[in-house]
């Protein structure tokens, strides 16, 4: 793998400032639409964006960023489809959660109910965490595969899924690690950055913050059992695209 590529690959691009601000542009309006719904719009559209540039990166494009032209409506599709393969993988710990309300209640009766209610509580919640992990890990297929395909359907082939994960899980713990760890940081500089300019700055740091943490996961996780030759011409700096085939 290659992982400093995932935080370089976006300035090697002649026109990543205007696709960056784009981007960025695209959730600022968002976030301030946010409170009548119709803002969700645009996050899909951006989720459909990293998804294409997931696609790129696996197929050896030079310049995975696409241009923002005329596949918004593609994007928005791509964005929602990837939501609700995500949902419906996290509905087990949807469900669990909703189930803790009952030994929450529990809680508040006497000493031997309460004790019971807090165990219960404990475990349920212990639960949701290992499960949230199973998502966490498997998350990288998910994306590739409803890239590659666009079909919401690749989101759910459970088996497939799995034994991707379960192949390469070596690269799938470092890829997640890392994202995790990235978010972290971009996050820091961007907020950082926004309070130097006398903190309005937030309004555009943040969610240029926000857009640069999901192109590198979406590097990260095209990562994820690429085709060897590909990698080879990032080593070497070919001029060209390589066409991969992807696992």
């Amino acid at each position: 793998m290659n992982i400093g590529k995932s935080f370089t690959y976006i300035f090697d691009d002649p026109r990543w400032l205007n696709k960056i601000l784009i981007g960025t542009l695209v959730l600022i309006i968002s976030s301030l639409l946010s409170t009548i719904l119709i803002g969700i719009l645009g996050y899909f559209i951006i989720m459909g964006y990293a998804l294409e540039v997931l696609r790129n990166v696996r197929r050896g494009d030079r310049y995975p960023l696409p241009e923002w032209k005329d596949r918004w409506g593609e994007w928005l599709v791509l964005g929602v489809k990837l939501t609700v393969a995500l949902l419906v993988w996290a509905l087990p710990a949807i469900l669990i959660g909703l189930f803790m309300i009952v030994p929450a209640a529990m809680m508040d009766s006497n000493d031997t109910m309460a004790t019971i209610g807090a165990l219960g509580f404990a475990c349920l919640g212990c639960l949701i965490f290992l499960w949230s992990v199973v998502v966490l890990l498997v998350s990288p297929r998910i994306y590739i595969r409803i890239a590659e395909t666009e079909q919401i359907s690749s989101g759910f082939q459970f088996g497939d899924i799995l034994r991707f994960t379960r192949e390469h899980i070596g690269d799938v713990i470092i890829v997640t690690i890392v994202y995790f760890v990235a978010s972290l940081v971009v996050g820091l500089i961007g907020s950082v950055i926004g309070v130097l300019l006398c903190v309005i700055g937030l309004i555009v740091t943040l969610p240029a913050a926000q857009l640069i943490t999901m192109l590198i996961q979406s590097h990260l996780y095209a990562q994820v059992g690429i085709d060897k030759a590909v990698l080879q011409s990032w080593a070497y700096g070919l001029p060209e695209p390589h066409p991969s085939q992807a696992v």
